[in-house]
């Protein structure tokens, strides 16, 4: 892990995001976007290493909501935050490049399927999207109250705070086995704050009420349709991944692209970038290869 050679805030879109930056600023812009309830400081290790050795100036926002930045400003977290790329994009100087995490991953392949001339390419780490229920199966009325009472509890409940970062180092541990013990200091070290003698996350409560409509398989495989620029997809070959799709349904969502290609990265999960570096850096060099810096 490396620090950020400079950090700062920016003002975009109605809310102020930190930004974390290593390289030469006058090197072509990549994007690092982290997933849900993260933080950009999730860069640390794969960040220098893309300004180092393939040369780019590397961004990594705290997304709205998360980290250091500005609180959500409504429900409509998908495309206010898929905005805020779009406007990053041109602060950096498009073109710029995605390299995403989960979440992130679909922030970004929706930025860049308004946007496409602010964007050469993506690399999507685990973020195929959640496999969800078949439209026919919902109850749209219960959908809805389920929303309303989400929302009203991430409002009114205080938030979760806990005695010790250990204590919050051992819950983080729990729910992502397969990262190294010092990744899940270092996420957390970045990702609380002190709060009231204890502390909680920097993530808005809010982000965890949902997307409706966002889990829907057609929606997310039209939304895919739309993205005209080149992209890897990068998954884990272990269990522990954010989608836990087959092998078919992988294949079935790349095909989706118009211009994709997919690779499965042995002892890796869900934090494919952070779990075998080297493999993500040696696919992403190969990819900067085929389609161009």
């Amino acid at each position: 892990m490396r620090p950020p050679d400079r950090s700062d805030f920016v003002d975009l879109n109605r809310t102020r995001l930190r930004v974390w930056e290593w390289g030469d600023q006058s090197a072509p812009p990549v994007i690092c976007v982290h997933g849900a309830h993260d933080h950009g400081r999730m860069w640390d290790g794969l960040a220098p290493r893309l300004a180092d050795e393939l040369g780019y100036r590397v961004i990594a926002p705290d997304l709205r909501g998360h980290g250091d930045s500005g609180a959500l400003s409504s429900g409509h977290v998908w495309v206010a935050i898929a905005l805020d790329l779009g406007v990053l994009a041109k602060w950096a100087g498009p073109p710029v490049r995605f390299v995403s995490h989960s979440f992130g991953a679909g922030m970004s392949m929706y930025a860049a399927s308004v946007w496409p001339e602010l964007v050469s390419w993506i690399v999507n780490l685990d973020g195929l999207g959640h496999g969800g229920d078949s439209p026919e199966d919902w109850d749209i009325a219960e959908d809805a109250a389920r929303s309303f009472a989400s929302v009203e509890r991430a409002l009114t409940r205080p938030p979760r705070r806990y005695a010790s970062l250990e204590d919050m180092v051992h819950r983080r541990a729990e729910v992502n086995v397969r990262l190294p013990r010092h990744w899940v200091e270092h996420l957390v070290e970045h990702g609380a704050v002190e709060d009231e003698g204890g502390f909680r996350w920097k993530a808005d409560p809010l982000f965890r009420t949902g997307f409706p409509g966002d889990w829907d398989p057609s929606y997310i495989d039209a939304e895919h349709e739309l993205l005209e620029r080149p992209l890897l997809v990068l998954t884990g070959a272990e269990d522990d991944t954010w989608s836990d799709h087959a092998p078919e349904e992988v294949a079935k969502r790349v095909a989706a692209f118009r211009d994709a290609r997919h690779e499965a990265v042995a002892g890796a999960g869900h934090y494919v970038h952070i779990e075998q570096p080297d493999a993500v850096l040696d696919a992403i060099r190969r990819f900067v290869a085929e389609v161009g810096r």
